[in-house]
């Protein structure tokens, strides 16, 4: 049995905007979590702006962050967290898109 060979498929328009998009959270980040690291007393404005840009999964994050474990209530992994939500927001867009343009292909 032969590997199964997927074709590469052009991004268009809309992936475009999401690949920009996850390298601008990927981009804030980093970023915070190097203020994070580095500087004693950070006035994290960063981490708003990524707060913001991974609105609205990260808006419900950013609620539920109290019920997590003490151990886990690092800066960092809130971070992370944010920046995991804007990936999949990234991802789900476009998929989301081609999904109901197909469906509603099929249903014509």
């Amino acid at each position: 049995m032969e590997p199964r060979v997927t074709k590469f498929r052009e991004p268009g328009p809309l992936g475009c905007v999401a690949l920009i998009y996850a390298g601008l959270v990927l981009a804030v980040g980093v970023y915070s979590i190097v203020v994070l690291l580095t500087v004693q007393d950070p006035i994290l404005l960063s981490g708003v702006a990524l707060l913001f840009l991974t609105f609205p999964i990260g808006w419900g994050i950013w609620q539920l962050w109290d019920v997590l474990p003490v151990e886990l209530m690092n800066p960092i992994v809130l971070v992370l967290l944010l920046m995991g939500a804007g990936w999949f927001q990234a991802w789900a867009g476009p998929y989301l898109v081609r999904h109901v343009k197909r469906r509603r292909r099929d249903a014509d």
